[in-house]
C-alpha cells in the first residue's frame, strides 16, 4: 500500500517528524520551558551514557547512543 502511494514507510515518517520536532524546540529562547526541559533531559542522557561501561550494553543505550550524535 505504502508503495503504490509512494508514502516512506512509517519508521521513516516517524524518524523525520521526531527530527523536524527536535529542530523546532532548538529554535525556541534560551529560556522557553520546553527548550529547558528538553536540554536537561539530553544533558542526562549524555551523563548516563558516559558513566555506563561497555560491558551494560543494551539495545536501548545503542538507540539512545545513536539518536544523540550529532547530524550534519
Amino acid at each position: 500500500m505504502e508503495i503504490e502511494a509512494s508514502i516512506p514507510p512509517s519508521r521513516i515518517r516517524f524518524k523525520k517528524l521526531c527530527n523536524s520536532y527536535a529542530l523546532k524546540i532548538l529554535k525556541f529562547k534560551e529560556n522557553y520551558a520546553i527548550k529547558k526541559a528538553y536540554i536537561e533531559e539530553i544533558n542526562k542522557d549524555r551523563e548516563e551514557l558516559v558513566t555506563s561501561s561497555s560491558s551494560s550494553f543494551s539495545p536501548r543505550k545503542s538507540t539512545i547512543r545513536h539518536l544523540l550524535q550529532p547530524k550534519t
